[in-house]
């Protein structure tokens, strides 16, 4: 059986919402998915779940039942397109928002038991720097963080670096730019982000893309048919397509290891459950 690296598990977070996080963390499942890697996406907005939306799925069974019930997450897993495998969370429950760090280690302890079966572990967080957020985003090796030229964007983005580098457990940071003009923008975008963070924090930042504003993105919301497979052509899905490309090659940024991740060196036997 094949090893699963260190590396793997990925999580897209943002400082505030309504920067395109979703939309960036399941067009990049299903990017990685056509290049034929076996990814499962994990709707960490546990309380407002919402990426089974962006793919048109109806999951029949969610994390809140796998909680309530003790059921195997494999039973509750959905399939999406091009064989992607998705966890979705839930939606308005109070139970979820307010879980505890026990559960939250549960779940990430039944996710890593999975590994053997994945090439890569999507994690579409929650916005902000809720516990929720923390400890997911502590389990993944890979940090990508999303940005947009808005000043308010900027601050919740700031915040979110500051408080997971002073953790100690972060110090390598992929920023995605979204909703630029073009590539310059969005470098510009970059540059200026880094040089806030920089002034103030110890962390390592890697520009690892800009996905520009693009009509065929917000289409593909719309209509529930993500980009990278209903207009690859887009600029947009383009870009992603980029994206999935830099983490899989030579050329990838570094990553971050902790011993409580959702991924590890070693493979474990695929289980499952909720312990």
């Amino acid at each position: 059986m094949t090893q699963i690296q260190s590396g793997q598990a990925i999580a897209i977070t943002s400082g505030k919402g309504g920067v395109g996080k979703t939309n960036i963390s399941v067009n990049l499942a299903l990017a990685l998915s056509k290049q034929g890697k076996r990814v499962m996406l994990f709707d960490g907005d546990l309380a407002l779940s919402n990426a089974y939306i962006m793919m048109g799925l109806s999951p029949k069974q969610t994390l809140a039942d796998a909680l309530e019930a003790d059921l195997p997450l494999k039973s509750i897993i959905t399939e999406g397109p091009q064989g992607l495998s998705l966890i979705s969370g839930g939606s308005g429950l109070a139970e979820l928002m307010n879980m505890s760090t026990k559960t939250r280690h549960r779940i990430i302890s039944s996710i890593r038991e999975l590994q053997a079966e994945y090439d890569y572990l999507i994690v579409d967080t929650a916005a902000g720097i809720e516990d929720n957020v923390l400890d997911f985003v502590h389990a993944c090796a890979r940090v990508m963080v999303v940005v947009v030229g808005e000043p308010a964007a900027f601050i919740d983005a700031y915040a979110c670096v500051k408080v997971l580098a002073q953790s100690g457990r972060v110090t390598h940071f992929d920023v995605i730019v979204n909703r630029a003009r073009d590539e310059a923008h969005g470098r510009d975008v970059f540059n200026r982000f880094k040089g806030i963070v920089d002034r103030f924090l110890t962390a390592n930042l890697y520009h690892v893309g800009t996905v520009p504003e693009d009509e065929k993105l917000l289409a593909g919301i719309n209509n529930c048919q993500p980009p990278v497979l209903s207009a690859p052509r887009a600029k947009a899905a383009k870009a992603i397509e980029g994206l999935a490309n830099l983490i899989m090659g030579p050329n990838a940024t570094p990553v971050n290891e902790d011993a409580s991740a959702f991924f590890t060196k070693e493979t474990h036997p695929a289980q499952g459950a909720l312990q």
